[in-house]
């Protein structure tokens, strides 16, 4: 009933954007992908956020939903947060960075030669109430730059179906939403579009109390309608 990575990564593009619903999975899959990652492959990734605050908040707690949900229970998980690093173990080792985007810049001299996934956690934006930071698909650019190198990476941008009119990712890359299918391609398929059509988690989503009260309401449709 819950949204995998699993196609989206089988399509093998660079920037791989995911629009859906809240709460359909898609942080929690993106933990589970990146954890299997590095299990299987040795795969480190940095997990970004737009703000330090963001980050913090949202890496004080970052294990815990996976743990809950009874996966790798033969695993330890420990993080760690430095001044502008944060630093994900497993096991004692060192699996993931956390980062955030508006001080990025620091670690230009910095190297992750084993980090393969970049996941850019709530890129998307209600502008009517919080801001883009200044230039930052350029500073997105240069933390891809700054991690990759010349090797070949991935990142995935997670988001809620909040209007993409005003983003700059969209705008940037002359990028819009697959209507009428889930995946989009773009720059011979550098790019990716993947706009979830869970209808089964809708369905499910409506007949809790909450959903029932939210249903046919504007916040409906966006937190259960997508």
């Amino acid at each position: 009933m819950y949204y995998t990575l699993d196609k989206l990564i089988s399509y093998g593009s660079i920037l791989n954007f995911v629009l859906g619903e809240r709460g359909v999975g898609k942080s929690f899959s993106s933990k589970v992908f990146c954890i299997n990652d590095y299990l299987k492959r040795g795969n480190q990734f940095i997990y970004l956020r737009r703000y330090k605050e963001e980050l913090q908040l949202a890496t004080s707690s970052f294990f815990k939903d996976v743990q809950a949900a009874g996966l790798f229970e033969d695993h330890a998980f420990e993080v760690k947060g430095g001044k502008n690093l944060t630093t994900f173990y497993m096991d004692g080792e060192i699996i993931g960075y956390g980062v955030a985007l508006s001080t990025s810049n620091i670690l230009k001299s910095t190297a992750f030669p084993a980090v393969k996934t970049i996941v850019f956690d709530e890129f998307t934006l209600d502008v009517g109430v919080y801001r883009y930071l200044k230039s930052e698909v350029i500073k997105m650019l240069d933390v891809i730059e700054t991690t990759f190198r010349l090797r070949d990476g991935r990142v995935i941008f997670l988001g809620n179906s909040i209007s993409i009119a005003d983003n700059p990712y969209f705008n940037y890359f002359n990028l819009d939403l697959p209507y009428n299918s889930e995946f989009k391609t773009f720059k011979d398929g550098l790019i990716l579009v993947n706009y979830i059509k869970n209808l089964e988690y809708r369905a499910e989503k409506k007949r809790t109390r909450f959903g029932k009260l939210i249903d046919g309401t504007s916040y409906g449709k966006y937190a259960i309608d997508n």
